[in-house]
């Protein structure tokens, strides 16, 4: 007799247009009947932040258990008046301390227990209208079977400990042709082993888009080593950054980036935030981590990894569609005023 309990197939969909993205969330949270968890980065104090405000309270009174983790520093905009509204209600409101120095840089939501989004997209007017950077693009994965358990999990675990309470890391998960891996797993190294492997495996196409491109400088050499070893490396990022200073630090990179041979592509009148690798036309990955050492090394991150060809054909169209706004870089494009140690010490407080 078999007594190993049986694994839920697992079912994915790549969202790669952002009023998807917030459309199949909305329709799949009104649909929730016992519980919502969600986690992000930034839950904006906006038409959008409101809106999903308002849908929790609702089902919040409606008797179902809703949590919501939001980042100190990344939610700070999140106004007293929307938190005691959300608690009054009774959303269980949790927030990770803005005096930390790593962030819950996570984007996941589990309904039920039967349905989860994870991804790049945080709660914002941003993705829907815009702001001076232009229409923001992400992609989001929304999964069901067992891999929500193992999300389930994570979301626990980053609950206790915002509560202050010491808890075991769950384990990532890994099953036919999906992988979740956050940065606590696999001994904090989640996300620089990925890479690694991401690197590793490539045998002769290898594209990576990315808001912030700042890795550190181990990294950037093992990308130039991959060019050397006749992998085609594309490099999509936006034209300008979110944060002023952070324009100066990227140009810095993409200029060492060109020099090194990988295919730089500057995605103009928009901005790219969607954090994807396409490995050889046959595996995306896509998650929350930048290419930067913060969410290398500091943020909580997630991501996940699949070969399932759907997913791959979707990513491949998502791309497309960005390389068709983008170009070569300019020397303006990699030209900075602002010196190389002021640059190394933003890099690491941003």
């Amino acid at each position: 007799m078999n007594n190993h309990p049986k694994r839920l197939q697992c079912t994915e969909e790549l969202l790669i247009v952002p009023s998807t993205i917030f459309c199949s969330l909305i329709a799949d949270l009104q649909h929730a009947l016992e519980t919502i968890d969600m986690e992000y980065y930034i839950f904006a104090n906006d038409r959008t932040g409101r809106l999903f405000a308002q849908l929790l309270r609702r089902k919040a009174r409606q008797g179902l258990r809703v949590r919501l983790i939001v980042d100190g520093y990344g939610s700070f905009a999140l106004s007293r008046e929307l938190r005691k509204a959300l608690l009054s209600d009774g959303v269980e409101l949790l927030s990770h301390s803005l005096m930390h120095h790593c962030r819950y840089h996570r984007k996941m939501v589990v309904i039920d227990g039967r349905i989860a989004h994870i991804g790049g997209a945080n709660i914002a007017d941003r993705y829907v209208v815009g702001n001076t950077l232009g229409r923001w693009y992400d992609v989001q994965l929304r999964l069901t079977g067992d891999v929500v358990a193992a999300i389930a999990r994570l979301f626990d675990y980053d609950a206790f400990m915002c509560e202050g309470m010491d808890c075991e890391v769950p384990l990532s998960y890994k099953g036919a042709g999906l992988e979740v891996v956050w940065s606590e797993s696999r001994g904090g190294r989640a996300m620089t082993e990925l890479l690694s492997g991401i690197l590793a495996s490539a045998r002769h196409s290898l594209l990576f888009a990315t808001p912030y491109f700042m890795p550190p400088e181990q990294v950037m050499e093992d990308i130039a080593f991959a060019v050397q070893r006749g992998v085609r490396v594309t490099l999509l990022v936006p034209e300008r950054c979110d944060v002023w200073m952070l324009d100066h630090v990227m140009r810095r990179h993409v200029a060492m980036a060109v020099r090194r041979g990988i295919d730089v592509r500057i995605c103009r009148g928009a901005f790219l935030h969607a954090k994807l690798a396409i490995v050889d036309g046959e595996r995306v990955v896509v998650g929350s981590a930048n290419l930067d050492a913060r969410s290398l090394y500091h943020n909580h991150e997630m991501m996940a990894s699949t070969t399932s060809p759907d997913s791959v054909a979707r990513a491949e169209t998502f791309i497309r569609n960005m390389l068709d706004i983008s170009s070569e870089p300019t020397a303006r494009d990699m030209r900075s005023f602002v010196p190389a140690f002021v640059c190394r010490w933003f890099e690491g407080l941003l």
